[in-house]
């Protein structure tokens, strides 16, 4: 601000000076001289470049790429994650995604605990459970997610598969999923449309509260009038005066 200041002022007088007046429609000077580029003990380093940008994306990418390759034919993003509300009274009405199912929701859902990391479930050993909404919200979501699992033979069982194991079709044609397992969508409002008829709109909603709180107040008054308040005695409102006359 004492910069802009000191430039206006220096501007305003040497147009005096000259002899003709500044020219007031253009630009005020506002520039901030506030970047150390000199290399003193003061402020070194205040300055941050980023040439390497464009090679850092280029990284990332091809790092997503080998992960995709080395994790084939597992989902990219990793495990299924749970229904989990938000915290505080703000944001528990929304639903994101949690750090992993607990047990009472992996034995409902027939699951062992020590092989679900196994298939691609996640466990989260210290949640619990405090409504039976979200138990069954969940237990819902593995077991959807079991219909829809393909579970290939390990190494060591590939001659003699087991139970739970696929078939060998099913194996064939299965497919790498890119994105997040299950994802959670959140549900649009949907609005029902319905003709306007002339039962909802007379009397109008604001007229007719009006109406009757008028008629309180009139009763009010005329039982007021009716009956005086003695010396010392409570106030009596306008409900307890109505009651009255009733």
């Amino acid at each position: 601000m004492c910069v802009c200041f000191v430039c206006t002022v220096l501007w305003l007088l040497c147009g005096c000076v000259a002899g003709t007046m500044p020219n007031f429609k253009l630009q005020i000077p506002n520039a901030h001289f506030h970047k150390h580029w000199h290399d003193s003990a003061a402020h070194k380093g205040r300055i941050v470049t980023w040439h390497n940008q464009a090679a850092r994306k280029h990284r990332r990418r091809e790092n997503r790429l080998a992960k995709a390759i080395k994790n084939f034919p597992r989902p990219v993003n990793g495990l299924v994650r749970p229904v989990v509300h938000c915290q505080t009274i703000r944001y528990n009405m929304k639903k994101r995604a949690g750090k992993g199912f607990s047990l009472e929701e992996l034995k409902a859902a027939k699951v062992n605990r020590r092989e679900a990391r196994g298939i691609g479930i996640s466990v989260d050993f210290r949640r619990k459970n405090r409504s039976e909404h979200s138990l069954r919200e969940n237990v819902a979501r593995l077991e959807q997610y079991k219909a829809n699992l393909i579970v290939f033979p390990k190494k060591s069982n590939r001659k003699t598969p087991q139970k739970t194991d696929s078939s060998k079709d099913a194996c064939s044609k299965a497919e790498q999923l890119i994105g997040d397992v299950m994802p959670i969508v959140k549900p649009k409002p949907t609005i029902v449309p319905y003709k306007i008829t002339q039962v909802p709109c007379s009397p109008p909603l604001l007229i007719a509260l009006s109406l009757e709180r008028a008629s309180v107040t009139f009763t009010a008054n005329g039982l007021r009038r009716a009956f005086p308040r003695p010396r010392g005695g409570k106030v009596a409102s306008n409900t307890d005066l109505c009651l009255l006359g009733a």
